[in-house]
């Protein structure tokens, strides 16, 4: 089935369309969901399905894994049945709510001290494509930028594909996180050669490729911002080209990046003999996260790891 162009056909239809609307009004990308939303609609036409009641032998026969797919990704789809469930539920409609989902172990996550970050913005910086069109250069340039974005300031990629172009404030040297992990906003300060890198950046885009959007970081579509896949790709095929690609266990994403930040930003105050316990509140705000003790638990996790 294809899903681009799809249009509703089945009894919950037009609950799915309300409920995907409301999400992204919210702030929510809500891509993948959607994406997933639009298969569990073809599923209940062809299962025949007249009435929109999301009973459990529904949502158990959507939920049985199938064949060659793991059972995080079985639970993915059905946690995002789960959501839809409680948004029937709230319109008064009978549906059954899962709660029961696989969870993957957590990977051990690789800090990628200053050898390895030099060597992989070298492949980063040197990458050209293969295809001589415009768009692609310009590609290029936003990858350059982005990583660099996402490691100098800690951000999730989330955070900072999703950046728009009035969310940049350069004149005070900062950026504007909004609807964040956990519905938080907040600003992220920019170092002084960052924010001058992002300056030459929003010259080129405009005066080299002519590039006008709403996204800092516009996809090939203007219209649209750079994907997770499309940024993960380009980080893993940047990463296997590095010379400490082949000898490393355990393969950085992108996310590393910003683990990789917080282990250099204490180790840096560690040298400086800034005690850890009075900046740990504010780089626990800089980074996002609910409270200093979140942010002591996951640190700790994280420095276990560093090779710093």
């Amino acid at each position: 089935m294809k899903i681009a162009g799809y249009q509703y056909q089945s009894c919950f239809g037009t609950f799915i369309e309300e409920f995907i609307r409301e999400k992204k009004e919210a702030g929510f990308v809500y891509e993948s969901e959607e994406w997933q939303l639009k298969h569990f609609d073809a599923f209940c036409e062809d299962e025949g399905i007249t009435e929109p009641c999301l009973n459990k032998y529904l949502v158990e026969k959507w939920g049985t894994i199938r064949e060659g797919e793991e059972m995080v990704t079985c639970s993915r789809r059905i946690s995002v049945l789960r959501q839809l469930g409680l948004y029937l539920a709230s319109l008064g409609i009978e549906a059954y709510i899962p709660c029961r989902f696989y969870k993957k172990a957590k990977k051990v996550v690789h800090v990628l001290p200053d050898d390895e970050i030099k060597d992989l913005f070298r492949i980063i910086d040197e990458y050209r494509p293969a295809i001589q069109v415009s768009f692609f250069y310009r590609l290029s340039m936003e990858y350059r930028v982005i990583f660099r974005l996402i490691y100098c300031c800690g951000l999730r990629i989330s955070e900072a594909r999703t950046l728009k172009q009035v969310d940049v404030d350069l004149k005070n040297g900062r950026v504007r996180i909004l609807q964040a992990k956990g519905h938080k906003d907040r600003y992220v300060y920019l170092a002084v050669d960052l924010a001058e890198l992002l300056q030459e950046y929003m010259a080129v885009m405009k005066t080299v490729y002519g590039c006008q959007s709403d996204w800092f970081f516009p996809s090939r579509n203007p219209e649209k911002c750079l994907t997770n896949g499309t940024i993960d790709k380009r980080f893993r095929e940047s990463w296997a080209q590095t010379s400490f690609a082949k000898d490393c266990d355990r393969d950085p994403t992108v996310h590393c990046l910003r683990h990789s930040f917080v282990v250099k930003r204490m180790n840096l105050w560690m040298e400086e003999d800034v005690p850890l316990k009075e900046m740990l509140p504010f780089l626990s705000k800089y980074l996002g996260h609910s409270s200093p003790d979140e942010s002591f638990i996951i640190i700790t996790r994280w420095s276990l790891y560093s090779a710093l």
